[in-house]
């Protein structure tokens, strides 16, 4: 077996058309990361963003769960009231009505 040494144009066009679609990939591969790298940036923002908004809700929800409480207190108060509980009695009666 005897190995041919002699260059032929077709092996020419055929290495060079290898170092070409080799060169195609790896121009297109660099495309694509730098358009995966916008989108995961621009995805880093979205993110961001969802976190500030989540913020706000839990602000939110703590100030709706304060009110809640708030309300109770004050519902319990007009029950008590509506019995008789809890008026400033001073020292002639009610709001210095009733002796």
């Amino acid at each position: 077996m005897q190995i041919d040494w002699t260059i032929s144009v077709g092996s020419i066009i055929q290495v060079l058309a290898i170092a070409g679609g080799g060169m195609l990939v790896l121009v297109s591969m660099r495309n694509t990361v730098s358009v995966l790298q916008r989108d995961v940036a621009s995805i880093q923002v979205e993110i961001k963003k969802m976190g500030d908004i989540l913020t706000k809700m839990a602000v939110a929800e703590t100030r709706l769960d304060n009110t809640d409480t708030r309300l109770t207190n004050v519902e319990r108060d007009v029950r008590d009231l509506r019995h008789g509980d809890g008026f400033i009695r001073g020292a002639r009666g009610i709001d210095k009505e009733y002796s």
